[in-house]
């Protein structure tokens, strides 16, 4: 297969988030399905502030954050071009773009990777 064959394939053809599940679903242009829980999207927010806090945390594991956690409760989700989503989370957070790309790469499903990876690949 093709780099753009490969690429048409990892389009989404649907996405939905379902807030009473707290899931986020793809379905891809090649048949593949991904389900997403919402907190581990918003664990792994790619933006720049929260990826500085996660290397932070890793660089010093007693570093406690003050105030409430983020919240992983979403607010609205857009497409950003044709090539990324961008969620507002209930608290207002919303810089993170997670690209389609990515998003495949880090499917949870036991064919792709058995289980959520720790961060988001790809990005």
């Amino acid at each position: 297969m093709s780099l753009a064959q490969t690429q048409a394939a990892y389009q989404p053809t649907a996405l939905t988030v379902e807030r009473s599940a707290s899931t986020f679903t793809i379905d891809w242009a090649d048949g593949h399905h991904s389900a997403f829980r919402l907190a581990w999207m918003r664990y792994v927010c790619p933006c720049a502030s929260c990826r500085e806090d996660r290397r932070q945390t890793e660089d010093d594991p007693l570093r406690l954050a003050l105030g409430p956690p983020p919240s992983a409760e979403a607010g609205r989700a857009e497409l950003v071009g044709n090539y990324a989503i961008r969620f507002t989370w209930a608290d207002g957070h919303g810089n993170g773009i997670y690209s389609f790309s990515s998003l495949r790469a880090s499917c949870p499903c036991a064919v792709c990777n058995r289980g959520e990876p720790d961060t988001l690949l790809g990005s």
